[in-house]
């Protein structure tokens, strides 16, 4: 792994970082607009009581947010992954550069 890759994994950590903090903002406006919308009033209709059901833009919502979630999740994931890879093959390498460096002087 070059140099090159591992400057490349941590922008990609800090860009799945940055989506992160932007989808918890983005959760945080739609908990508070859930929160301050008015409660039903109780249903007097004889259809059986079907008034918890929730709207298909609301599920559809929540399916949406999950899967974003998920995903910067897993970019996190596979960033912090390269980065520990990268780290594991740099370190015996900057080793034994360092030990042929010191035997040459």
């Amino acid at each position: 792994m070059s140099t090159v890759d591992i400057r490349q994994a941590v922008a990609d950590a800090r860009e799945a970082e940055t989506n992160t903090a932007q989808i918890a903002q983005i959760l945080a406006v739609v908990q508070a607009a859930q929160a301050a919308t008015p409660a039903p009033a109780a249903c007097s209709c004889s259809h059986g009581g079907h008034k918890d059901r929730r709207s298909k833009g609301q599920t559809v919502a929540l399916v949406a947010g999950g899967a974003a979630c998920a995903c910067v999740l897993t970019g996190m994931f596979l960033a912090i992954a390269l980065v520990a890879v990268a780290t594991i093959v740099a370190a015996p390498i900057g080793y034994l550069l360092v030990r042929e460096i010191r035997k040459g002087k």
